[in-house]
């Protein structure tokens, strides 16, 4: 074996290494609000191509096709008899699995636990795949710069462990773009189109939103016809268009053969996921709400606070070091280099454009607007920062040839501990970063931004150590997963509707029946619902406080401490 290819190993083992050791540890210590139900829907899935019944395959809004395949794979592993019980499917807004799973001696911990690594490592083929296709664009220490960079955003890192679909998507969305570009610009082999086009089917079956990967394609698209206008703009046309019919033939193709749904029921699969998703986009929710859709109902958020938002979320998640990097980034489209030039010009378009069309999408769609639903974006500019950063120290050697490769390696490698510290520093979650310089401005000062049920897990520990643990009801706001994944006893659901004030004797009779009492504060304690709930709560001493990162997230009562005011105070809220 010759040294080149000993390298080569050697990169893709660092690499790997690299992308799994902070993505598996502690990969089972907490749980986020989304996962319990989501393998709720993997267990449908699951069940429904036991039974054969192809047609039941369906989420709503979004096919989650390759989300629920790997629940399906982990339920396989760890529950493969879930599918001969005869249950029939189970609703997963009411948490019927969970029960079901701990009476047949299993616990929904490990099937989450299970899923989330059979992901972790098909997001680890994704990357590596996308390192192969950097490669063949920049030398490979620029490659591996740029991509380490980008998997050790503190937010995008941590989306890789929680079991949803954003991670897929961005990864599958650039590996389509890059493999685009590359059939487009470099290579002119068929293979990379084919991986475009299958790339591209896979976002579109994780989640719909993968369609604003639409923008880059067309910008390459019109790249390369401007660039074979020579030979007549009409030829130059019909090759785009050549390109991109079989481009998207690949993706139709995919999407329907690894749909089971769509063998069976094509139009029930694509109204269910295209229907919602155009309902929740254009009418605020979804079809089980709005009924129908209705054209002249349509509307979208053109107001530009709405995307300022979105991209504001950004900021406040990413690092300086990101911020630096973007900002240097915008010296790559006046590369001098010839050879660099086209390749620098190429992927800053690229990947700006990309990051541009996610954050305008969701900012103008209506609907919940939730930070990871931009996390193409994150991926899109911290490559970007990545590429800025590597391409500013080559500068800083040409242009002061004092400061010799040594230094250029200092700085990136000051860099890479900066972007990596960041993260890790926020261990097991990640996603509770926030950014120094706009913390210091009061952004979001005294709640933490969009919480994801962090320190719940923390409170059921605490819980548990008690005595009697086992026979002591917790009542307990997202108690699904994020606390009764990890308390030994009976938990009692926190409902948002028992805050309106026309549920007071169902919120009542759930405190009266249990001995503890959470209140998540962290997010409670800043929506406008739950005010006067909070309101009347604070009333009383909470038996224990946690506090995570300077922000209060959960109070814990003990209900028989709880004076009658409060009782009073509760059962007249409004």
């Amino acid at each position: 074996m010759n040294r080149n290819k000993l390298i080569d190993i050697a990169v893709y083992a660092g690499l790997i290494v690299v992308f799994l050791a902070p993505r598996l540890a502690g990969i089972g210590d907490f749980v986020t609000l989304d996962e319990p139900s989501w393998l709720s829907q993997g267990a449908n899935f699951y069940y429904a191509l036991g039974q054969r019944e192809l047609e039941n395959t369906v989420y709503e809004y979004q096919p989650a096709v390759t989300t629920m395949t790997i629940i399906s794979l982990g339920m396989l592993l760890y529950f493969p008899e879930y599918r001969g019980f005869g249950q029939g499917y189970l609703d997963y807004e009411k948490g019927r699995l969970d029960p079901f799973m701990v009476q047949h001696g299993k616990d929904p911990l490990m099937l989450l636990i299970y899923s989330r690594v059979i992901q972790v490592f098909v997001l680890l083929v994704l990357f590596l795949v996308l390192y192969f296709l950097l490669q063949k664009f920049f030398p490979k220490p620029v490659a591996i710069f740029a991509l380490v960079f980008a998997m050790f955003d503190p937010f995008y890192l941590s989306q890789h462990r929680l079991m949803d679909h954003e991670g897929m998507v961005s990864l599958f969305v650039l590996i389509s773009l890059a493999a685009f570009a590359l059939y487009l610009f470099k290579e002119r082999k068929f293979a990379f189109l084919i991986l475009s086009g299958v790339a591209a089917g896979f976002a579109s079956l994780s989640k719909s939103s993968s369609i604003a990967m639409l923008a880059a394609l067309g910008v390459m698209l019109l790249w390369r016809m401007i660039q074979d206008r020579g030979q007549g703009w009409g030829k130059a046309f019909v090759d785009a268009l050549k390109s991109f019919g079989i481009w998207f033939a690949i993706l139709v193709v995919t999407y329907f053969v690894f749909w089971p749904g769509m063998w069976v029921a094509p139009g029930k699969m694509l109204y269910t996921v295209y229907g919602n998703a155009f309902s929740y986009a254009f009418q605020g929710a979804r079809l089980k709400i709005t009924e129908e859709l209705d054209v002249a109902q349509f509307s979208l958020n053109t107001r530009l606070g709405d995307i300022w938002d979105v991209f504001k979320i950004l900021l406040y998640r990413t690092t300086p070091v990101t911020w630096l990097g973007v900002l240097l980034g915008f010296a790559l489209p006046f590369t001098r280099d010839p050879e660099q030039a086209p390749r620098n010009r190429l992927f800053f378009t690229l990947l700006l454009t990309n990051a541009i069309a996610f954050i305008l999408l969701i900012g103008i769609a209506q609907g919940r607007n939730s930070p990871h639903y931009i996390l193409s974006s994150y991926l899109s500019f911290n490559l970007l920062a990545g590429l800025g950063w590597f391409h500013a120290a080559e500068w800083l050697v040409k242009r002061f040839p004092s400061v010799r490769r040594a230094g250029q390696v200092a700085l990136l490698s000051a860099v890479m501990l900066a972007q990596v510290g960041s993260a890790l520093v926020n261990y097991p979650y990640y996603f509770t970063y926030r950014n120094p310089i706009l913390a210091a401005a009061g952004w979001y000062s005294k709640f933490p931004h969009f919480p994801y049920c962090e320190g719940l897990e923390l409170a059921a520990h605490y819980l548990a150590e008690l005595p009697d643990a086992e026979n002591a009801t917790v009542f307990s706001y997202y108690s699904r997963g994020c606390v009764s994944y990890y308390y030994p006893g009976p938990t009692i659901s926190y409902r948002p509707y028992y805050s309106d004030g026309e549920h007071t004797e169902d919120l009542l009779n759930n405190l009266r029946a249990s001995e503890y009492l959470i209140v998540y504060y962290a997010n409670q304690g800043q929506l406008a619902h739950h005010q006067n709930f909070v309101n009347a709560m604070s009333k009383a001493e909470p038996f224990h406080v946690i506090w995570l990162n300077g922000y209060e997230y959960v109070r814990i009562y003990k209900v028989d401490d709880l004076q009658p005011e409060i009782y009073e105070a509760l059962a007249h809220l409004k």
